[in-house]
């Protein structure tokens, strides 16, 4: 993903969160803040604090405060289904946080069971 793809997304997911808080003193969510220093790695703070309209001290303590969360994988395996009669879909989902998900193929119970499984954890 390209770097000014990832602010673009970010900026996104805060516009979002913000048109849809309930009032100015809603805390803001712990994922857009991870989210936020995350980008530190690829852009300047204050790029980040201008772009996300954030001010740089609230930058600097979410830095310092907030605790990277584990590491998702990227793919998850599914089981294979070994009945070449049913249908073939293919379904994208992009989430609000900017994370997208790829399901191609033949889909039966067994896989939309992991598929679940897999999202909750």
């Amino acid at each position: 993903m390209l770097n000014q793809d990832q602010l673009s997304i970010v900026v996104t997911a805060f516009e979002h969160w913000r048109s849809n808080r309930n009032g100015r003193q809603v805390p803001t969510p712990t994922e857009l803040r991870e989210q936020a220093v995350a980008l530190l790695h690829h852009y300047s703070s204050s790029q980040i604090t201008s772009a996300l309209r954030l001010s740089g001290s609230q930058l600097k303590q979410w830095r310092h405060c907030t605790v990277p969360t584990k590491v998702k994988p990227q793919f998850v395996h599914l089981p294979i289904s070994d009945s070449p009669t049913q249908p073939s879909v293919k379904v994208e989902l992009c989430f609000a946080s900017g994370d997208q998900m790829h399901l191609s193929g033949v889909v039966n119970s067994d896989m939309l069971i992991s598929l679940v499984g897999a999202m909750k954890s």
